[in-house]
């Protein structure tokens, strides 16, 4: 890398640093406005303001052998609303993240996101909808290495039944939609055709409040996936799922759930799966210390047709300490396994590693600048090509974001 880079990457850490949210204050409510938020009668208006991702990237494109590098920086201006009028709450969110490289053009692009959520409570019965859309040039999952346009809509729908003093029951429906741009692909395959199609998922189940931080949920769902242009990988599913949902306000903030899925698939030439699957997003909080536990393991579907699906496991976990005054240290480490093997050839696994840590230093619970350096790299059984080596050190700046 040239002293040029280095010089611009150095500058540009010196005035933004790793974005990331500061540790909270265990007993804030959920409810209270966050600082800086401008209230105007029952309207609240929130801004954020992030750049993150500073820095020099040492392989843009995820490639094996001759990796390049570039400059890059992404910068996302983001606005809350919150109209709570009586028994009715009305929420919207928008955010446009600005993706910039210096070299490498084509990588650069505008995403734009938005979601809006209308609640009504009427004491005992308590319906809900829902949508989200995105637009964005980003990678789908672990798996595609390309950042390509696809546009997503996503539509929810529900009630909650209060049938006692701690238990309700829910029931929910979700229609999801993702279109790719007819020239997007990946290793020679139209990520369009192996992606674009419909999601409909029903699930109802009941909520049991155990205490009034912590609350346990059995949910059943339904689940079927149709595809525009690849009918061949339609399939049908049904999960149990038990879990528990930490209220913020407690040490333990956040879900988990571990249940059982039948994933069935349509065409006889395509293995079913079944087994377990789980979810989790989980923050710990004692004192100085705080501890971010993410995981996941589920069916997912591949770029490539003739592959289908594979089984993913992993996740991360962030550990971040305040040190003294306004400084934090973190450190962070992740795995994730892509078993190709479930889909009932031996397919072989890819396996992708991450580890890194950061210094920040926080001008108030709205304003946080720090360093980060992450390494990341993925081994695969199935081909060379697959896998790649990468490191960055980036910065970042957040702005409004609460602690």
């Amino acid at each position: 890398m040239s002293i040029r880079t280095w010089r611009r990457a150095a500058a540009a850490a010196a005035a933004w640093a790793c974005v990331s949210t500061a540790l909270p204050c265990a007993g804030q409510s959920p409810d209270a406005p966050p600082p800086g938020t401008l209230t105007f009668g029952p309207l609240r208006l929130s801004p954020h303001f992030l750049v993150k991702d500073v820095g020099v990237d040492s392989n843009v494109f995820n490639e094996p052998v001759d990796p390049k590098r570039d400059f890059t920086m992404t910068v996302t201006p983001t606005a809350d609303l919150l109209l709570a009028v009586r028994r009715i709450r009305l929420g919207y969110t928008s955010a446009v993240d600005y993706v910039y490289y210096r070299d490498y053009a084509s990588e650069r692009g505008i995403n734009s996101s938005s979601s809006a959520r209308l609640d009504i409570d009427f004491g005992f019965f308590k319906p809900y909808v829902a949508a989200t859309g995105v637009n964005a040039k980003t990678r789908l999952n672990s798996e595609v290495d390309e950042r390509a346009r696809h546009r997503d809509v996503t539509y929810t729908t529900g009630v909650a039944f209060d049938i006692g003093s701690r238990t309700s029951l829910v029931l929910n429906g979700t229609l999801a939609k993702i279109s790719y741009e007819r020239d997007e692909a990946f290793r020679g395959v139209l990520l369009g055709r192996a992606f674009d199609g419909r999601r409909r998922a029903v699930d109802g189940g009941v909520k049991l409040a155990l205490t009034p931080l912590t609350t346990f949920s059995l949910i059943v769902s339904r689940e079927e996936q149709r595809f525009v242009e690849a009918p061949g990988r339609d399939s049908d599913s049904w999960r149990v799922s038990p879990g528990f949902a930490f209220d913020p306000g407690g040490l333990l903030n956040g879900s988990a759930s571990i249940g059982y899925r039948r994933f069935k698939t349509r065409s006889p030439q395509l293995p079913d799966f079944t087994g377990l699957v789980s979810t989790a997003t989980v923050v710990a909080r004692a004192g100085r210390h705080e501890a971010q536990g993410v995981f996941r393991r589920d069916v997912q579907y591949s770029y490539d047709v003739a592959t289908s699906y594979y089984l993913a496991t992993g996740g991360t976990l962030t550990w971040t300490v305040l040190l003294f005054g306004p400084v934090d240290v973190r450190g962070t480490a992740g795995r994730m396994l892509m078993d190709y093997n479930v889909s009932g050839l031996a397919l072989g696994t890819d396996k992708t590693s991450t580890y890194g840590g950061g210094v920040g230093y926080r001008f108030s619970n709205r304003a946080r600048l720090g360093m980060n350096a992450e390494w990341s790299r993925r081994d695969s059984d199935r081909a060379f090509e697959r896998g790649f080596r990468n490191h960055r050190i980036f910065a970042g700046f957040s702005w409004g974001i609460t602690s």
